[in-house]
């Protein structure tokens, strides 16, 4: 059946008008792109913003609003945005957000909210948030975390807190994120870890815990992330590591730690599998003597599965000062 050329005509009047009125309800100053799909808002490095915008179409998927000075996020700032889906709000001033600025946002799936000026998140601001699958909270001044935050967010998978304050975390924080597969909690004032902290979170692939102050750990505390394959803890004073504490770790493919004690890679037999080479020790502060015997004995058998190799060197004693382990004798091991 052939369409009549007024008919096509009145079709195409109608998509013009449409896209018109889409084009005509971008906010001032931004940028919008739009597709059969998609409709981006773009508004960046704009210093005269200091709220969210108006007249965002609300068919909006993705919006960005990044490098403004929006210092707080009101109830309806993005209501009606019921299609949203990415939402960039990283490196403002946001200081204040209301526990209903994203009531409205049931498809969002990306939530960045990274270097603001946040020292808490409001109760109840992710409860309608059951889609989000990527949280940014990094770079901000949070210096404690409620589990309560996370109540909702059954489907999330990235969950990034790193350069924050925090100095302790309960043992409940992330009991309800069952589907998180990557945890960034480095750069942050840890001094302990409750020995459950990771205990529901069986689907764990990357967790990133260096330069906090951590100073050891408790067996028993990476029991029961069984699917972990990357584990960072460089940029501690980890002094004491627990025989035994990475033994459950059969997937670990790569980790970098500073100090360690006999036995501790014995059984992680996937290490460097993935990328060859899997730990890094470089540029820690090892104390060459009789305790470090253990991994000298490693380096020696499995020098292939290292990183930085010739930076793994002796800061102590002074006449090995700067030696690159590898190369010690064990006539040098000596306490």
């Amino acid at each position: 059946m052939i369409m009549g050329a007024s008919k096509i005509t009145t079709i195409l009047f109608l998509s013009y008008i449409c896209f018109s009125s889409s084009v005509a309800l971008c906010p001032e100053h931004c940028t919008c792109y739009f597709s059969s799909s998609v409709i981006s808002v773009i508004c960046v490095s704009l210093e005269s913003l200091h709220e969210v915008p108006e007249n965002i179409p609300s068919s909006a998927t993705s919006i960005s609003l990044e490098f403004t000075n929006i210092s707080s996020l009101k109830e309806n700032d993005f209501a009606g945005l019921f299609q949203l889906q990415d939402l960039n709000l990283a490196s403002n001033k946001l200081t204040n957000i209301s526990s209903g600025a994203l009531k409205d946002l049931h498809q969002l799936r990306t939530l960045d909210l990274t270097n603001n000026l946040l020292d808490t998140v409001p109760l109840g601001l992710f409860n309608s948030s059951l889609n989000l699958t990527t949280l940014h909270l990094q770079g901000n001044k949070l210096q404690a975390v409620n589990p309560s935050w996370f109540h909702h967010l059954h489907s999330l998978q990235t969950l990034d807190l790193s350069n924050n304050m925090l100095k302790s975390l309960p043992l409940d924080s992330f009991q309800t994120l069952t589907d998180l597969t990557t945890l960034d909690l480095s750069s942050n004032k840890l001094e302990k870890l409750p020995v459950t902290l990771f205990h529901n979170l069986a689907k764990l692939e990357r967790l990133n815990l260096g330069n906090n102050q951590l100073l050891s750990f408790l067996p028993g505390t990476f029991d029961h992330v069984l699917n972990l394959e990357y584990l960072f803890l460089n940029g501690n004073k980890i002094r004491i590591i627990p025989v035994g504490l990475f033994n459950k770790l059969l997937k670990l493919d790569t980790m970098d730690l500073e100090s360690l004690p006999p036995g501790v890679f014995d059984k992680l037999q996937r290490i460097g599998v993935k990328w060859e080479q899997g730990i890094d020790l470089s540029l820690n502060p090892w104390i060459c003597n009789c305790d470090l015997r253990y991994l000298w004995h490693w380096i020696t058998i499995n020098s292939e599965k290292m990183y930085s190799l010739n930076s793994t060197v002796c800061a102590k004693p002074e006449t090995l000062n700067g030696k690159q382990i590898k190369t010690l004798s064990e006539l040098e091991l000596m306490c």
